[in-house]
Formats: C-alpha cells, structure tokens, sequence
C-alpha cells in the first residue's frame, strides 16, 4: 500500500511525530507504534485496509497534549476516511498516552 503525504510538518516536530505514527498504524509497523505509545502496538484495533492501493494522510495537526490526523482513500469507487486522535502524556511529551482510531467502513 502506497501512502501519500499531504500535509507539510517541516516546522513542527509534533506535528511531525502525528505523521509519522499515523503512518506506522496504516503500515501497522510495530516497532514505530511502541516507540511513540505508551500502550503498545497491541492494545490498538487497527483498521482492515486489504486491497487498498493508495491512502493519503491529509492533515495531522497537534495543540498542547491532543493532537490529530486525517486520512483518505478508496474502495470500490467510495471515498472512506480514517480518523486518529492523540493525547501526549504532557505539553512537551515525546510519547502519546493514548490513541484513537475511528473508521468509517
């Protein structure tokens, strides 16, 4: 699965960190998502992307200790939408304390 990036986070390093562990759950890359979470890579219900070519990462964004991202693509000519939302475990936090994911199916 190719994943696109078009968000822009050069100038924020959370905003940064918010890509690339958005990117690790898509990829369900395990050593990513335990670096970054302080709940580990199992406790997270990923979501089923079989068959799905490309996924684009449209925003991620962060603010204090939550943070966000929103990714995009199709299936069977229908565009469906994956949600993550992050709390730091504080303001200047390096690891989330929790993760969110939301999938319309």
């Amino acid at each position: 699965m190719k994943i696109v990036h078009q968000v822009n986070c050069n100038n924020a390093p959370k905003n940064k960190m918010v890509t690339k562990v958005t990117e690790a759950i898509l990829k369900r890359d395990q050593d990513v998502v335990n670096e970054y979470y302080l709940n580990q890579f199992d406790s997270l219900t990923y979501p089923e992307l079989n068959n799905i070519d490309e996924i684009t990462i449209v925003s991620a964004l962060s603010h204090g200790k939550s943070a966000s991202s929103l990714c995009e693509y199709y299936n069977q000519n229908k565009k469906k939408y994956i949600g993550m939302f992050f709390e730091f475990n504080t303001f200047k936090a390096q690891k989330f304390k929790e993760i969110i994911i939301i999938h319309n199916e």
